[in-house]
């Protein structure tokens, strides 16, 4: 714990990551929500000082070595204690980085995609409300801190899904997305139940220090493999898979903010955050690679069938998830946290590029946007052709090198079933990225009105 004084550059810049947006989310639904373009700025404001203060914390603390910590007791009984702060070590740093970019990035694209709907004021307040949550959850030094924002993601996810709420198929998803994720969540809250009782204390530097390996291996098993089950709920992995791909009935940016590059992550990001935790028992990584192994190839084979282009994209991602999983279930965490980051970037690119031709196009079928013309916008499909490569793992681009990782330990495992099933994943991954490229850039002839009356949908 590092003791903090009212000038720590370091403390004041956390706090006002995480605390901005909240103040933007209450300012705009008490007094600006008559005032959309007020609205907006207000959001974009916070969002921006939070970006400044990340790139600011990672840089000022590049290469740290001991995490740095500043808390103060919240709940306190027996033997039991519980501690709120904020916790600064490389891998909250860099997810910070990813959030606050993210978040901004798609902040800026929704000005323009969102612009005239009535709910615009509601978007935004939604927007610095999911922010807030993902930035308070990366910097948690507690798993009940942690597990509170943790459903306040879902609780902003469920608002932002069922955004358009009139529409019944948005409402049905974002009701399916809840009640889906809810049931990963009760066994993790179960998990933090059973380290409680045993450990007397969730600290995240305690479960990741010695203090954890006094638990038996059976606790420690039955705590990691139900904390897992709500990683499995978050990040959409088998069985709990099928609501990501129904979120899709949200805006288009809430595609890209949420199902690509930070909620969906916050579950991989759970996992590496208790990776010393995991790797205690042998048993729970074991489970966790089958899981994360079953997610990819399912989603994969999901992804080759589909012509709807935001589901293509929702199915990749869930595949992307489990072989994040797979990297770290296999021992290598640089790799697995390597792959959440390069894959925040491309997948944010490609969802909102998809939104650049559903927008133009009011479409989400593929084949329909190729054969109206989809290629003619020249620089979405030139983004979308880099952003595709970067998924498939072409060089030089980020893909390459982070599944180069996974592969790498996967192949260093006694069982070549691991790396057969990551390489047929990989293959996968190349065929539906560039069958959706193909069909946009090079789309046959005929039947584009019958396509168009079957496929037709604004996202």
């Amino acid at each position: 714990m590092t003791a903090a004084g009212p000038t720590d550059a370091t403390l004041i810049a956390a706090l006002l990551a995480a605390k901005l947006p909240f103040v933007a989310f209450a300012v705009i639904l008490v007094l600006t929500r008559g005032r959309p373009r007020l609205s907006a700025g207000l959001s974009l404001a916070a969002i921006t000082v939070s970006l400044g203060c990340a790139v600011f914390l990672l840089v000022r603390h590049w290469g740290i070595g001991r995490p740095i910590e500043y808390a103060a007791r919240w709940v306190a009984g027996g033997d039991v204690s519980v501690r709120i702060g904020v916790l600064i070590d490389p891998l909250s740093l860099i997810m910070l980085a990813v959030v606050a970019a993210v978040c901004f990035l798609v902040q800026v694209y929704s000005l323009g995609y969102m612009a005239g709907d009535p709910g615009f004021s509601r978007y935004y307040a939604f927007m610095s409300l999911f922010a807030w949550a993902m930035t308070n959850l990366t910097l948690a030094p507690t798993l009940l801190q942690l597990y509170i924002f943790w459903e306040l993601v879902g609780l902003a996810s469920y608002l932002l899904i069922g955004f358009w709420y009139e529409k019944f198929s948005a409402s049905e998803a974002g009701k399916k997305a809840f009640v889906m994720t809810r049931c990963g969540d009760v066994a993790f809250f179960l998990g933090l139940l059973l380290i409680l009782v045993n450990l007397g204390n969730l600290d995240i530097g305690a479960l990741n220090g010695p203090a954890a390996a006094r638990m038996s291996p059976t606790v420690v098993t039955g705590a990691a493999l139900l904390i897992f089950g709500g990683v499995i709920g978050k990040s959409a992995q088998f069985p709990l898979l099928t609501w990501l791909p129904d979120a899709m009935e949200g805006p288009t940016p809430v595609s890209a903010l949420l199902h690509s590059a930070t909620m969906v992550a916050a579950g991989v990001y759970l996992f590496a955050r208790l990776f010393p935790f995991f790797s205690l028992s042998p048993a729970a990584l074991s489970v966790c690679l089958a899981v994360g192994t079953v997610s990819m190839l399912m989603a994969s084979t999901m992804a080759m069938v589909s012509r709807d282009i935001k589901q293509v994209w929702a199915y990749s991602t869930i595949s992307q998830l489990g072989l994040m999983i797979m990297g770290l279930a296999a021992g290598h965490y640089v790799a697995g946290v390597f792959h959440l980051t390069t894959h925040a970037a491309f997948k944010a690119l490609l969802f909102l590029c998809s939104g650049v031709f559903i927008h133009a196009f009011h479409s989400n079928d593929m084949v329909v946007i190729g054969r109206q013309g989809g290629r003619r916008l020249r620089v979405p499909t030139a983004c979308l052709v880099i952003a595709a490569a970067a998924l498939s793992g072409i060089w030089p681009f980020s893909g390459f090198f982070s599944k180069e990782l996974i592969l790498g330990a996967l192949a260093d495992l006694p069982n070549p079933l691991w790396v057969g099933a990551g390489l047929l994943g990989s293959f996968l991954t190349t065929y539906y990225t560039f069958r959706l490229i193909f069909i946009i850039l090079f789309p046959a002839d005929g039947g584009a009105q019958e396509d168009h009356a079957q496929g037709s949908g604004h996202g």
